[in-house]
């Protein structure tokens, strides 16, 4: 069977591709677009977590996990923070951030001492929802704005290992005001060492009057 091609296909066939080859090429371009901008955009997170130092402390963390720069940061309203007491709350706390923030870089953390379970959970209740605001630089060096919503909540901080670390558990035992081993240790040595030169002084006493 011999299939004729005339001029009129071959013409049609012209026509679709010089009509689906700019599309593609837009299309193409789009795509690669939104990829750049999925890289430059920021994500503000704003969350508690257990300090890793000291033992039912709450550390409130505001950090830039996107791929930009989020610049003007403001929060709908400030953020509780020094809300202290372990089961119940021990004052009325205070509060950070009310004017925002200049700006936030990729992968930059500020960090405030939130304060302790009970405090900050009759302070926040079930969830408190702070609207994030800021302004942004897209691909194309036009500067656009974006919100976002974080849910703040210590529910999941409720059952939380009260543990310090090693190097604050020797800071703790030689400042804190219960007596420790390290404390008695030290107590300990100055008994000695005072024994020692009541030692020495009674013997150079002792050398001074029978050389008189």
């Amino acid at each position: 069977m011999e299939i004729i091609i005339d001029d009129s296909t071959v013409n049609l066939a012209q026509i679709i591709f010089y009509m689906v080859s700019p599309l593609v090429t837009l299309l193409a371009v789009f795509v690669a677009y939104l990829a750049l901008a999925k890289q430059s955009k920021p994500h503000i997170l704003v969350h508690y977590r257990p300090n890793q130092d000291i033992q039912s402390i709450i550390d409130l963390v505001i950090e830039n996990i996107g791929t930009g720069m989020a610049r003007h940061v403001v929060f709908s309203q400030p953020l509780p923070a020094r809300c202290y007491g372990i089961e119940a709350a021990d004052g009325v706390g205070a509060e950070v951030l009310g004017d925002g923030l200049p700006a936030i870089a990729v992968g930059q953390k500020y960090i405030f001492d939130g304060g302790q379970y009970g405090g900050l959970s009759e302070k926040l209740g079930n969830h408190l929802e702070i609207i994030v605001s800021y302004k942004y630089t897209n691909p194309l060096g036009i500067n656009r704005s974006r919100k976002e919503v974080c849910v703040l909540s210590v529910s999941h901080l409720q059952n939380m290992p009260t543990r310090i670390s090693s190097e604050q558990a020797v800071v703790d035992a030689l400042k804190g005001p219960n007596k420790t081993t390290l404390q008695r240790i030290e107590q300990e040595l100055k008994d000695i060492g005072s024994a020692i030169n009541s030692l020495a002084d009674k013997v150079e006493a002792k050398n001074e009057s029978e050389n008189a």
